[in-house]
């Protein structure tokens, strides 16, 4: 078995850059958004980036002071209580609430009681171990402690571990504010020693809980918080839009200019543009439109003179004919008058190859297929007949005699060296492609090119003609923007096909 062959380097490359270019936008003005719009996300992420890592440690640094203070009133309560005896600790802490209290909710309790606390996270461990350090300091490390973060609506409290709001009305002062911001609440359990008391008494723990101060409303790592995510959505958006409407103004001379160009290449017929924009982009059109002027004049006096040539040629042509007729030598004179007929044959053809490819013929829509159809007729008796396959779907925007004289020259060609002709039209959105096949010799690979040079025929002594169908034919489909290729068919015979682009 042989080897497939490989794919070649210029093949993958091709076939990478076709996926680009099928991912990335065509147009100046979307791959410049575009691009610009991953600036401003790059940029809008890393200043993001930069300003929550710094956000992140100013807040951590302000709720471990905020903490440390809390800590410490609690280790000045805790150091009170812990000093007084176990049967006082209740009286105490009623004169305490007659009073008004201290900030935080004060319980005496004779077990620790379990609060379900926050998610577990790597900031809330950091600063329950900033209060434990505080407090430890301070009380000393053989002293039982529990640190616990809770939201309000989690909390149990006294032995019953009853909810904080299900507590007596009497109590209802005494309690943790409500706010609006739901803030966490620290939760702070200290085992008190049973001083005066029996070894085996019950255990006694004080149970301290407080919200965390403004703003500390929450220990979660918010990268950007909904406000300021608008924010950034807003400016980038106004950045953007603002962005899209100056490039609209400054991209609206390139696209003139190309929509120009393209109707220069294509029908030669491109209109003088405004000077605008950027001084590049002025310099570039009126280099343009100075080509476009220069060729302009150049066609129109390519037009005079040829016209002046038909126009001169005439005179001289028809006296040579009359002083024919008066030779008296028979063969002389029919060989002077092949000869005189020959000239103005070729005189004629020049002006026709002009003529049928002016370019200031004006676009109409045209129905191909009775162009099509009328021309079949012309060809359909006797042996020589034009076959037609599908048809247009529309009329199509084209020169309407140029048109013509260029589908009739191809049909022409088919039937006169190979007889019979199939045409088969194939309509698409974008363009229309006619087939057009005879059944002849064909056409040599190395004369493919060559045949549409102008007065060039393959057969000099045997074809009559002046060698300017084909070139004229290939002008036509140039001017309308349309490809024409040669190709010879496996079972005989030429096949010429034209593609032509209908108007977006």
């Amino acid at each position: 078995m042989k080897p497939e062959p490989q794919p070649k380097e210029d093949d993958k490359q091709e076939t990478k850059g076709q996926l680009f270019n099928r991912i990335w936008p065509l147009g100046l003005a979307s791959r410049f958004i575009l691009m610009l719009s991953l600036v401003i996300l790059t940029s809008q992420a890393l200043t993001s980036a930069v300003w929550y890592r710094y956000s992140y440690l100013q807040e951590q640094e302000g709720l471990e002071t905020s903490l440390e203070s809390i800590a410490s009133n609690a280790a000045f309560t805790v150091s009170y209580y812990r000093k007084l005896p176990k049967s006082s600790r209740h009286l105490v802490l009623e004169q305490n609430r007659s009073m008004g209290g201290t900030r935080f909710f004060i319980s005496l309790n004779s077990k620790r009681i379990d609060a379900r606390g926050l998610a577990a996270s790597e900031r809330k461990r950091d600063l329950e171990q900033t209060v434990s350090d505080v407090l430890k300091r301070t009380l000393g490390q053989q002293m039982s402690i529990d640190i616990n973060f809770s939201k309000r609506d989690d909390l149990r409290v006294y032995d019953a571990e009853v909810p904080l709001d299900d507590i007596p009305r009497a109590f209802a002062r005494y309690t943790i504010e409500k706010v609006k911001d739901d803030p966490p609440v620290l939760v702070m359990q200290f085992k008190l020693p049973n001083k005066q008391s029996a070894p085996d008494a019950p255990e006694q723990w004080l149970y301290l809980a407080t919200n965390l101060p403004a703003p500390y409303v929450s220990l979660e790592s918010r990268f950007l918080d909904a406000r300021q995510l608008n924010f950034i959505l807003l400016t980038s958006v106004f950045v953007l839009l603002c962005t899209w409407l100056i490039v609209r103004r400054e991209i609206k001379p390139i696209k003139n200019l190309a929509r120009a160009a393209k109707l220069m290449g294509s029908k030669m017929d491109a209109p003088i543009i405004k000077e605008e924009g950027s001084g590049e982009l002025i310099a570039a059109v009126h280099a343009f439109n100075t080509m476009n002027r220069r060729i302009r004049a150049y066609i129109r006096d390519r037009d005079l003179l040829f016209g002046a040539i038909s126009h001169d040629l005439k005179t001289p042509i028809a006296c040579l004919k009359l002083r024919t007729e008066m030779l008296d030598d028979e063969e002389t004179k029919i060989r002077f008058e092949r000869s005189l007929n020959e000239l103005e044959f070729m005189v004629q053809g020049a002006l026709h190859y002009i003529k049928d490819t002016d370019i200031r013929e004006q676009v109409e829509w045209v129905d191909i297929n009775a162009v099509l159809e009328e021309i079949s007729a012309f060809y359909g008796s006797g042996e020589s007949q034009v076959a037609v396959l599908g048809s247009a779907s529309q009329s199509f925007l084209c020169k309407p005699v140029a048109i013509k004289r260029m589908l009739h020259n191809l049909i022409e060609n088919g039937v006169k060296y190979g007889g019979h002709v199939d045409v088969s039209v194939l309509d698409t959105p974008r363009n229309l492609v006619i087939k057009i096949r005879d059944h002849g010799p064909g056409i040599p690979d190395e004369l493919r090119e060559r045949v549409f040079e102008p007065y060039f025929r393959i057969h000099q002594e045997k074809e009559e003609g002046t060698g300017l169908g084909l070139s004229i034919v290939r002008n036509i489909v140039r001017g309308h923007a349309g490809k024409l290729v040669l190709q010879n068919h496996a079972d005989g015979g030429l096949v010429v096909t034209l593609s032509l682009p209908r108007e977006e």
